[in-house]
This record gives C-alpha cells, sequence and structure tokens, in this order.
C-alpha cells in the first residue's frame, strides 16, 4: 500500500496528509471554500468566453454587412477622407477660381469633374480648396480655375493632369485603404499644425 501524501491545503497553505487523491483541503470548511473558489472561477471563464464569443459574432456580422454594402458607399468614404484632407491641406489659402478667401462656405473643387474623368477622382493635384459659389453655382468655375491651377502646379502637372489616364476600377479594399490613407494623412498634417 502507498504512503499517503503529504499536501498544501489550497485555502490556507497549510500542509496536511491526504487520505483520498482527490482531497485539496485540509478541512470540510476549506473543502466548501475551495468548491466555491473552482465555481467562481468556472463563472469567470464561462463569462470570458461568452463576451468572445459574442465580440467574434460581431466582427462576422460587420464583415457580412461590409461586403453586402454598394461600391457607391466606400467611394462615399473615400471622397469624405479625401475632401477633409484637401480642405485641411488648402486652409487658409483663398478660392481657387474666384481668389475669395472670406465670407463662404469652402469645398474641395475638381479641375477634371468625378464623372468626366473618374480615374483623376483622389488626384491631389486634381482638387483645391474652392469656395461654394464657384464649386456648386458656377460649375467649378473652370474658366477662371485654369490658369491660377497652372500658377500653383506648374505646367508639366497640369499637362499631365489633362493627358491621358488608364481606366481605373476600384474595388472596396482599395477605397477602404485610399479612405485610410487620407485619414492618416489628415491626422500627421494636423499633429504637424500642433506641434
Amino acid at each position: 500500500m502507498r504512503k499517503p501524501s503529504r499536501r498544501t491545503c489550497k485555502v490556507c497553505k497549510e500542509k496536511f496528509t491526504t487520505t483520498f487523491s482527490n482531497v485539496w483541503w485540509c478541512c470540510p470548511e476549506h473543502g466548501y471554500e475551495y468548491s466555491q473558489l473552482l465555481l467562481a472561477k468556472k463563472k469567470l471563464d464561462a463569462e470570458r468566453k461568452r463576451k468572445q464569443e459574442a465580440q467574434q459574432e460581431r466582427r462576422e456580422l460587420k464583415i457580412r454587412k461590409k461586403a453586402l454594402q454598394p461600391l457607391s458607399k466606400f467611394h462615399e468614404r473615400a471622397q469624405k477622407a479625401f475632401n477633409a484632407f484637401i480642405r485641411h491641406r488648402d486652409a487658409g489659402q483663398p478660392c481657387i477660381s474666384c481668389g475669395r478667401n472670406t465670407g463662404a462656405k469652402m469645398n474641395a473643387g475638381h479641375f477634371r469633374t468625378v464623372g468626366a474623368s473618374p480615374e483623376t477622382r483622389y488626384d491631389e493635384s486634381n482638387c483645391h480648396l474652392q469656395c461654394e459659389a464657384c464649386n456648386s453655382y458656377l460649375s467649378g468655375n473652370i474658366g477662371e480655375y485654369r490658369p491660377r491651377l497652372i500658377a500653383k502646379i506648374g505646367q508639366a502637372a497640369y499637362d499631365r493632369l489633362m493627358g491621358p489616364h488608364e481606366a481605373k476600377k476600384w474595388t472596396r479594399e482599395e477605397l477602404d485603404a485610399l479612405a485610410a490613407h487620407y485619414r492618416a494623412k489628415l491626422k500627421t498634417l494636423k499633429q504637424q499644425e500642433a506641434a
């Protein structure tokens, strides 16, 4: 017969001689305390597992919802981030079309429109700060935009902008990456100004 082993009580840490191999407490009171401790630990583990499963389910739902969204939603998000960056980049500068810099809401106005040239939609040299009146009501005021644009970006960049461009078919992933890229650029621009 095997000699009874000495163990340390899981509750009071005292040494005791055990009579059974599954006993880890020195007295019945400590046995009850130990069982309550194990139950609490089991509940905590179950709660943690439930939270992880719920979080995983939310992630999967978010991915499924994103897959159902039309491409226009992704363009909208990317355009919003791009426009915010352009407005902040050109903040304090006058309207590129009329030269006015006070008393008007300022937009990010494209020289080559999004409809006419979708491949230059997210080109930074194609988009500049423009007042609401020129951008919305005068259809971009292109006649005044052109000479000021050439003065700002140079003739070579203007020729590249006006030249032929390869047609671009955007994917959801590319538009997400583009939106993240311009949000990051805006953040660094704001941090540089704050420093």
